[in-house]
């Protein structure tokens, strides 16, 4: 089945409308993965398939990511916290350790980044509420903190 393309104008108005996440936060980490991962469904009027999906990196817990996929096929928000690549399309600005966003355009799809103004938090959960309210998600759910890392059998040992 064919793809239909999403215009920025699309993604732009899935963004302004209301939506809401019920569910409470909860990682999971696979075994031997590096980065501990949340999926949680977005709920909306438009009956469009939402997820929200967070990452965060065990070893660095202060690299995390949030994505707002359309149809688990459309990045159509996303927050790289202290996160590196530069731009392919647009421009050549680059990040290094930085925290970006990426906007869905027609040009670029979801490879357009930019830097934000509207983060001020650097505290995992607080910077998840940020990122929602730019979304217009209203987040009533529990946010879980990850687990911590465990350390394995010889890490530790002096």
């Amino acid at each position: 089945m064919a793809r239909i393309p999403l215009t920025g104008e699309e993604a732009d108005r899935i963004i302004q409308v209301q939506k809401q996440i019920s569910q409470d936060v909860q990682w999971r980490q696979d075994i031997n993965e590096s980065w501990v991962k949340c999926e949680l469904e977005v709920e909306n009027t438009m009956k469009v398939n939402l997820k929200l999906h967070l990452n965060q990196n065990s070893y660095e817990p202060s690299l995390f990511s949030f994505s707002l996929i359309l149809n688990n096929a459309y990045r159509i928000r996303g927050l790289d916290f202290n996160g590196s690549h530069k731009n392919r399309h647009m421009d050549d600005r680059q990040w290094h350790a930085e925290t970006h966003k990426h906007k869905w355009t027609d040009r670029c799809r979801d490879s357009f980044a930019y830097t934000p103004t509207d983060i001020t938090a650097n505290i995992l959960e607080e910077v998840f509420r940020q990122f929602c309210s730019e979304c217009s998600i209203e987040f009533s759910g529990r946010f879980r903190s990850p687990p911590p890392r465990q350390l394995g059998l010889f890490e530790g040992l002096q």
